[in-house]
């Protein structure tokens, strides 16, 4: 996991050069004349998704017609695709059952669907009719880091060029240039690993709540996500006024809340939900912009500054990190997420 972790600057560096001179125009076509394009996947491929959207909300605004769906939940009657639908399914291995599933049911209504993935030699490969490949074909490690942040850059990637297909050609040529800022972002980060490990050192709750908002719920599922995995250790996530509204009572002292946040306008409600947190004894960790104004949390980790359209990108590396270090800490091996465990494995042998 910490291998792959570190590895992603160089393979964006490669992704953003590889793709910047690959033809797709078919498939931009495709996309261009769509009327919705659904994003799905399942675990972190789902994650991916959510957090790919947020990138579309961005660029595209009221002309948005991506959405963000858990793989399963496209195959309802209610969604009634049609083929003027482009489906979009994110699976690291090419395999997933749900996944396989929700490009058969889209073929079948005459959907075009397309794969982003690592193995174009798999199933879903097989049935969908574009794919797209990040260049890194299989994790060594199951716990999912390097692919997801593949997946979520391939998108932006593309995302810049359907602008421009679009009428954007400003924001197209804006975000190349914003892109290629990621590696170097990465690195940053990366290289002040220590001050991450310092803060997970300090953690032994037994409970985990993670917060985001706009650009960051997908980073804050995804990090929830990680948690559960790695080291095992109970986690939720969800949007940072949601935890007024109910959780906050699950809360106590074995309970750390960690928030990672960009937008420096929710800063007093970041405050709001510290200052709570501090009178029912839980732990408060914040992951935000130095130009953020919230000083009650018990540990902070300043990111680098970076546009909002890698925020969704830049601010998953340290929940990656975090989750790995708690890890380590107990003494757990977070590459095989249990899957070296003989009732884990049959447990997911009675699902595949």
């Amino acid at each position: 996991m910490y291998d792959e972790i570190v590895l992603q600057p160089e393979y964006l560096k490669k992704l953003f050069l590889s793709f910047k001179f690959q033809n797709h125009d078919k498939i931009f076509s495709v996309l261009k004349d769509s009327n919705r394009i659904f994003l799905v996947g399942c675990g972190t491929s789902y994650n991916a998704a959510l957090s790919s959207f947020s990138i579309s909300q961005i660029i595209f605004k009221k002309e948005n017609k991506f959405r963000a769906i858990p793989a399963r939940e496209l195959m309802s009657p209610d969604i009634s695709l049609n083929n003027k639908d482009v489906v979009i399914a994110f699976s690291h291995s090419g395999d997933t059952k749900a996944t396989f599933d929700c490009i058969e049911m889209a073929n079948q209504n005459n959907c075009k669907t397309i794969l982003v993935t690592g193995n174009i030699d798999s199933r879903c490969a097989n049935i969908s009719d574009f794919v797209f490949t990040y260049g890194y074909q299989k994790d060594k490690s199951l716990a999912h880091t390097i692919t997801y942040t593949l997946s979520v850059f391939l998108m932006l990637l593309i995302m810049g060029i359907l602008s421009r297909r679009m009428g954007g050609v400003a924001i197209d040529d804006r975000i190349n240039s914003i892109a290629i800022q990621l590696p170097s972002l990465f690195e940053n980060i990366i290289n002040r690993r220590k001050e991450i490990k310092k803060i997970a050192e300090s953690l032994k709750s037994k409970f985990y709540v993670i917060c985001g908002n706009e650009s960051t719920i997908g980073v804050a599922h995804e990090a929830a996500l990680k948690f559960g995995e790695v080291h095992y250790t109970p986690t939720i996530s969800m949007d940072i006024e949601q935890i007024f509204h109910g959780p906050l009572v699950m809360c106590n002292k074995d309970t750390t809340i960690l928030v990672t946040a960009s937008n420096i306008n929710i800063d007093s409600r970041i405050s709001d939900l510290f200052k709570a947190s501090r009178i029912i004894g839980s732990t408060s960790v914040l992951f935000t912009t130095e130009k953020s104004s919230v000083t009650n949390s018990n540990y902070v980790f300043h990111m680098p500054d970076c546009h909002e359209l890698l925020v969704p990108l830049l601010y998953t590396l340290p929940m990656q990190l975090i989750s790995y270090y708690i890890s380590i800490n107990k003494k757990l091996n977070p590459d095989y997420i249990r899957r070296d465990q003989l009732a884990y494995k049959e447990a997911r042998e009675a699902y595949e």
